[in-house]
């Protein structure tokens, strides 16, 4: 095999090093950032750096496929209110029909890897309760991002590394929510479940710890409810970009007195805002599928790294995978969410240092602290766990087809009515349970001096840097796998050398036990 083949292989064949995904989505967010940056340039408005944010879009887009379905059925509109003016219906509830390019980017970036590795997810078997778990999941985590302001996105991999004060105390209350998730998940039989990826290859041709989704006789698409969920996905996404593209006229609102198309992306974005924000989706996408990425993952091996090292026997006899105990183990999720930091942060600094670009995340009550950050955080935290996956996971994971995706999806659309049907009350539940109106941590310290905020930010980046290669060395002594084996290889690489190691050297490496095959009677 010539070198080239082998490069090709190895970065269109198979799966990613954490690190390497976490870098790719870094290099996404960059490029989202551009292209929010040239768009306000040449809008005559003051431009601020804004990572990726997919919550409010999706409200936008599940918003505009009710419109769709009144029209299509001329039904009245139970979430309209004020008078029609020239027939333009005023808007009502918290979000008007739109898109957001991401969202779309990330689905077909999740298909374009199941192409590139020849390998749909649809093989994958869930069984009934998971799939329950898997749709209640979605509507908790849903209706959890409209309290905390953010899904896990908004908060660990932009609002973390950019020092907003709401996103520390959400992923303090998220990472609760999550233990608690995983203990009690783990306790009804869910554990073996507990995965970031599944590849036919690994699963299939592994022990039966390993093996919980690959049956021979069924499979996610032999479930109705996977037909019935592309179905709705199908319906999201067609929907969202035919109106993000035409802009029918039938689908303006009113809002706050004035004129507000479907989507609006054309009309006063243009097209190069199209394609910068939604390429950095595939891009981003690309990433998280190429690896199992996601938020909740990080926030998992942070809490449980060291605890699966010390009771590996435990873990094994609640059913964890043995895949998912290395995982923990040796930090990887870690490490992709702080290369990602790096990236983006790193960008961040320079723009805002050489440009006077600022960071976005302020001027309105969803970037300030209030007890919904507390209540949302256990929301997010139990939700991702139950879905098996965040926010940004999901969509990479429909555009591969996980049955269970596909059924928390739609779960995602009814956790979303309650805040959209009492917006109002919402409102006042959280304007009037400000706990701090600053929002971010250097304004704290240095509230009179943008100097001094540029310094505080560019020495967290430094921080942030240092604790990259600290948690590669954690997960490598955790492990005993080399430290290049954590920054290059894939999760199953690193579980099958792990193994390797074990074999030849009694059952550990360099004193480190090696896991040991679950549990699942």
């Amino acid at each position: 095999m010539s070198e080239e083949t082998s490069f090709i292989k190895r970065y269109s064949k198979v799966q990613w090093s954490f690190f390497w995904a976490g870098i790719t989505f870094g290099v996404a967010q960059v490029i989202y950032m551009i292209g929010l940056w040239i768009q306000k340039v040449d809008a005559g408005k003051v431009p601020s750096l804004k990572p990726i944010t997919v919550t409010t879009d999706l409200g936008k887009m599940f918003r505009g496929m009710e419109v769709t379905f009144y029209r299509l059925f001329d039904l009245p509109d139970f979430q309209l209110y004020g008078k029609a003016i020239d027939g333009v219906a005023s808007a009502g509830g918290a979000f008007v029909p739109g898109i957001g390019w991401p969202i779309v980017g990330m689905i077909i970036g999740g298909w374009l890897v199941s192409r590139m590795e020849k390998e749909s997810r649809s093989w994958v078997y869930y069984p009934p309760k998971v799939l329950l778990i898997s749709f209640i999941g979605g509507m908790i985590f849903s209706y959890g991002t409209r309290l905390a302001g953010g899904c896990t996105l908004n908060h660990l991999m932009g609002g973390i590394p950019m020092l907003n004060i709401h996103s520390f105390v959400t992923v303090f209350f998220m990472a609760l929510g999550g233990a608690m998730g995983f203990y009690i998940l783990s306790r009804t039989g869910m554990a073996s479940y507990f995965k970031h990826q599944e590849t036919r290859s690994y699963v299939c041709g592994n022990d039966p710890g390993e093996a919980a989704t690959c049956l021979q006789n069924k499979t996610g698409r032999s479930n109705p409810l996977y037909w019935v969920g592309l179905v709705f996905s199908l319906l999201f996404v067609g929907i969202a970009v035919y109106g993000g593209l035409f802009n029918p006229e039938s689908l303006q609102y009113l809002k706050n007195g004035e004129l507000t198309d479907f989507g609006k992306s054309l009309d006063s974005k243009g097209w190069f805002y199209v394609i910068l924000t939604l390429g950095a989706g595939i891009i981003g996408g690309i990433g998280l599928a190429k690896s199992g990425m996601g938020t909740e993952c990080a926030l998992v091996s942070w809490e449980a790294g060291g605890m699966m090292k010390k009771n590996d026997s435990m873990y094994a006899t609640m059913g964890v995978p043995r895949i998912t105990r290395t995982l923990m183990r040796s930090y990887l999720p870690m490490i992709g969410l702080m290369a990602h930091w790096v990236v983006m942060l790193g960008f961040i600094v320079f723009a805002w240092v050489i440009f006077d670009v600022a960071p976005a995340f302020s001027g309105a009550l969803k970037f300030q602290t209030t007890a919904g950050n507390l209540i949302g955080g256990v929301l997010l935290g139990l939700g991702a766990v139950m879905l098996i996956g965040c926010e940004i996971r999901s969509y990479m994971r429909i555009g591969m087809g996980y049955l269970n995706t596909l059924v928390g999806f739609m779960g995602f659309a009814i956790g979303y009515l309650p805040f959209t049907l009492n917006y109002a009350a919402h409102k006042e539940f959280l304007s009037s349970s400000l706990m701090i109106e600053t929002y971010k941590w250097y304004e704290l310290i240095f509230p009179e001096s943008i100097a001094g905020q540029k310094l505080v930010l560019a020495l967290w980046w430094l921080v942030l840097l240092y604790g990259l290669f600290y948690m590669v060395r954690a997960g490598a002594r955790n492990t005993g796998a080399s430290r290049s084996s954590l920054f290059h290889k894939n999760t199953e690489e690193v579980q099958n050398e792990i193994d390797e190691k074990g074999r030849k050297e009694g059952g550990s490496i360099d004193g480190v036990s090696v896991p040991a095959p679950a549990n699942v009677s």
